[in-house]
């Protein structure tokens, strides 16, 4: 027999009561995960916000932040607070590596450079001239750069040398005129010098006569058969191509049949402390002179050089037009710093040599001009 039992109010109540505590517990449950997350995602935004901030090297911007960070705080969180583009600066500025950003209402100050000092700048050159003014002028870079090194010239009791890794590569000379009187081309050579430079003659600088030096032909004679190489020069005051002409026609006369193995050298110049007949003509004319003078030589089968101290070869002349021609500068001193290229450096005017009475001119040669 099956027993059934109807079910009992009790049970009915128990049972009852069991699905609506099962509910709070879950919804319970719910409550404090949702709760945590918040928690979490809250302190996981803060940490996102700190990590943009902390790296921006912009002192400014990291100012701006801090205000922007310290307004979101006290306000709600803004979607900008999340972006994390400002971890990439896009410009150098951004990092520290230019000026900022110019805009057109910040115009950028550009000063001008300063001059610079002509006498450091390496393209002028000092002169100063006979009537007692001085001045830095420009040098000519299409005129040759003198390129001897300071440090090659050497001067011993008065004999000036110039060296080329440690070997002497210069001819030590004197010039001379009528004014040294007799000389001892003998003693001359066993001094130890290597050639001597004769004037021939000079043009008046007043009425413009023309004489021939005494005693030249015979100098001339004893300093070839010394042994001492030989070159003569002439002291013109010329005031048209003509008279060039009519110099050097002579200068070859006198040379006759001597044969001389130094240049023939033309030597212009104003006359110290009086007027002369070649003060009015123009730079112009004095290179036209000059010209004809040496381009008479050359034609002659003679070496020509010009002979001038530097305001007469930079201011007088133009040697631009003169290019083909060796120079013989005058500038007595330790050191030449004539900027342009030279054959001949005459250093001082009171040497003193063994078969010349008084001071003499002296000399350096750069040129071998006997291997020429």
């Amino acid at each position: 027999m099956i027993n059934m039992k109807l079910p009992d109010e009790n049970d009915y109540y128990d049972k009852g009561r069991g699905i609506p505590i099962a509910y709070a517990i879950g919804g319970v449950s719910v409550f404090v995960f949702l709760i945590l997350a918040v928690v979490f995602f809250s302190n996981s935004q803060g940490n996102n916000r700190n990590a943009v901030r902390s790296p921006n090297p912009n002192p400014t911007a990291h100012n701006i932040n801090d205000n922007a960070i310290s307004q979101t705080e006290d306000s709600q969180l803004r979607v900008e607070d999340l972006s994390f583009w400002d971890l990439f600066p896009e410009r150098d500025e951004d990092l520290g590596l230019g000026n900022e950003e110019v805009t057109p209402e910040q115009p950028v100050y550009s000063p001008s450079p300063e001059p610079l000092d002509p006498s450091e700048d390496g393209r002028h050159t000092f002169v100063e001239r006979r009537n007692g003014t001085s001045e830095w002028v420009p040098i000519n870079p299409f005129i040759t750069r003198n390129n001897y090194d300071p440090l090659g010239f050497i001067l011993r009791r008065d004999r000036m040398a110039y060296f080329e890794f440690d070997k002497p590569v210069s001819y030590l000379g004197i010039d001379v005129s009528r004014q040294n009187g007799r000389l001892d081309f003998n003693r001359i050579k066993s001094a130890g010098v290597d050639f001597v430079m004769l004037r021939v003659g000079a043009r008046g600088y007043e009425t413009g006569h023309i004489t021939i030096d005494e005693d030249f032909s015979e100098n001339l004679k004893a300093a070839v058969e010394s042994g001492l190489n030989v070159g003569v020069y002439f002291f013109s005051q010329a005031i048209n191509e003509a008279e060039a002409t009519e110099e050097a026609s002579l200068v070859i006369e006198m040379l006759a049949e001597e044969k001389i193995t130094y240049p023939v050298v033309f030597h212009m110049d104003f006359i110290a402390f009086d007027s002369s007949r070649i003060d009015r003509l123009t730079r112009t004319q004095k290179t036209e002179i000059t010209a004809t003078f040496c381009n008479y030589m050359s034609g002659a089968g003679y070496t020509p050089m010009i002979y001038g101290n530097k305001e007469w070869l930079i201011e007088q002349i133009d040697l631009t037009k003169l290019m083909e021609y060796d120079i013989w500068l005058s500038q007595p001193g330790d050191l030449p710093d004539y900027p342009y290229k030279f054959q001949v450096w005459q250093y001082s005017f009171t040497g003193s040599v063994s078969g010349v009475t008084g001071n003499v001119n002296m000399n350096i040669s750069f040129v071998d001009y006997t291997a020429r």
